[in-house]
């Protein structure tokens, strides 16, 4: 399965709620009945945040002491690429019982065959963590449940932004592809069905949406990154003079990024880097979407 031929078959902002949890941390269950194409569908994914260093469970360490000294490099070093970890199927189970924090995770299960196992699943899993995303592939459909987050008005704009400019951003550059051919093809006599393999831009069309996310996604973690950095000189500064904050759409032009609320640079913010600057955004708005803010790891 490949994550952008499947986003027409995603409900209305299904791919939205995927991206928004991949962006801040929150642990990815994808359920299906295929465990290789599951694995492939992980790789996906984890492909999607490209930004991130990846580690393979089982492969990249096997145990709880060893991920904890993976991670123990954020804590140092910020402009260590953050870590997160993906677990093919064969061995989620262990990954889930032997693994204490499990946020950044993108996890491969098969569909258990009985409700009550997926009753156990759930309770856990929330011994582990309070906020967690189910993908589900069964007979052809796909569903999302979403645990612990409770979605307001605005809080997907930059997620909703991303894929409608995937959408007309894909859609122009294909019809002026079809346009050049299609004045070359009138001036000569080809048989019809050579004609619409050479205007068939399927391939193409991938090709443009993975390039065009991939754009957008940096576009919006280089100016948290800026926005981070601003704020830290910002919080040093605030704890010598105690009044040094600055406005919401100060920010934004200062880091030259106006593509979503600072609310959600905030909430990414927190999620990738653990700090909390809230307090320092002048306009008073709590910048943190739905539920309170708390530590990653917590």
């Amino acid at each position: 399965m490949k994550f952008f031929k499947i986003l027409d078959n995603l409900k209305k902002n299904d791919a939205s709620v995927i991206l928004y949890c991949l962006l801040d941390r929150i642990p990815i269950f994808v359920f299906g009945d295929n465990s290789d194409k599951i694995d492939n569908f992980l790789i996906d994914l984890s492909d999607l945040i490209h930004f991130r260093k990846e580690y393979v469970f089982y492969t990249d360490f096997i145990s709880n002491s060893e991920y904890n000294n993976l991670i123990l490099n954020e804590n140092i070093d910020i402009n260590s690429q953050r870590v997160h970890v993906r677990c093919p199927c064969n061995i989620s189970t262990k990954g889930i019982s032997q693994i204490e924090n499990i946020n950044s995770w993108l996890i491969g299960m098969k569909i258990p065959q009985k409700r009550e196992h997926f009753s156990d699943l759930r309770k856990t899993i929330k011994k582990k963590t309070n906020k967690y995303l189910f993908i589900i592939f069964s007979a052809g459909d796909i569903s999302i449940e979403l645990e612990g987050i409770d979605f307001k008005s605005g809080d997907l704009i930059l997620e909703q932004n991303i894929f409608k400019k995937i959408s007309q951003d894909t859609e122009k550059s294909i019809i002026k592809m079809k346009r050049v051919l299609n004045d070359k093809i009138k001036l000569s006599n080809l048989d019809k069905d050579l004609i619409k393999t050479l205007v068939d831009f399927e391939i193409e069309k991938t090709e443009l949406k993975k390039n065009i996310f991939k754009r957008e996604i940096q576009n919006f973690y280089s100016g948290s990154k800026r926005a981070f950095f601003i704020l830290s000189r910002l919080s040093l500064l605030n704890n010598i003079e105690n009044h040094a904050k600055i406005g919401s759409k100060t920010l934004l032009e200062t880091i030259d990024y106006e593509d979503t609320p600072i609310e959600r640079i905030i909430s990414f913010i927190t999620k990738e880097w653990r700090e909390n600057f809230s307090d320092l955004i002048e306009d008073g708005k709590k910048a943190f979407i739905g539920d309170k803010i708390v530590s990653l790891w917590g």
